[in-house]
């Protein structure tokens, strides 16, 4: 799952397309706190339930991850949570069977910059502003809040939660839930940079322009 090649990413589409495709089409109205609460409590139950059916995520997967591989991570969040502790427990690039994520500081306090990429392959990109501990997106994922959950063993998830064309508030377990975070990588080195040089150019120029960063905050 970790580090899906461009084969695997596109062997997925067909999944995709009938799951987290729909979930970036769905309504542009932000969850309110009332359903984010809900949505919190359901994927707590699901977490504590016998294992989900699919590979990831639903909730009960242990982090397999070495110390070694946490490392680089766990170094990058560390630095940027003395600088911007509302964006660290979020950093990383995400992933689960369909699409990944990738969220990276900024260098204005209260920020995240966001990079969804899709099997087609397809870059989405947004800039998400932080407030009582999750992430409101705008741009091309408007309507998508982000919220950090740890299950039982400690693993840490990162939900999408959205609201569908029938007005329900939802993360959807395997799409919408994400797991085993690595360090994220420059826009300019991700696998799949090559595959569509308009889109991608695009979306480094956004990423530039708004000031998000791979690099360790300057003391």
């Amino acid at each position: 799952m970790k580090g899906q090649s461009m084969l695997s990413l596109i062997v997925s589409f067909a999944v995709w397309a009938t799951g987290s495709l729909s979930v970036y089409a769905q309504s542009q109205r932000y969850p309110t706190n009332a359903e984010i609460q809900q949505i919190i409590r359901e994927f707590q139950q699901r977490a504590s339930s016998p294992p989900f059916s699919r590979e990831c995520c639903g909730g009960t997967e242990r982090d397999t991850r070495t110390p070694v591989q946490r490392q680089p991570l766990e170094s990058f969040v560390k630095a940027w949570s003395q600088v911007d502790p509302s964006v660290a427990p979020f950093l990383g690039w995400w992933a689960n069977n369909d699409s990944q994520i990738g969220i990276y500081p900024s260098n204005v306090r209260g920020r995240a910059c966001v990079i969804h990429v899709s099997p087609r392959p397809s870059y989405k990109f947004s800039v998400g502003s932080i407030s009582s501990g999750k992430i409101s997106l705008s741009g091309d994922l408007t309507g998508r809040v982000l919220l950090n959950q740890r299950n039982m063993s400690g693993n840490t998830f990162l939900l999408v939660a959205y609201v569908g064309s029938d007005n329900t508030a939802r993360a959807a377990p395997g799409s919408d839930i994400y797991t085993y975070p690595e360090l994220p990588q420059a826009p300019t080195k991700l696998p799949l940079s090559k595959a569509n040089p308009q889109e991608n150019s695009r979306m480094i120029r956004e990423f530039n322009a708004t000031g998000c960063t791979v690099f360790l905050p300057q003391r």
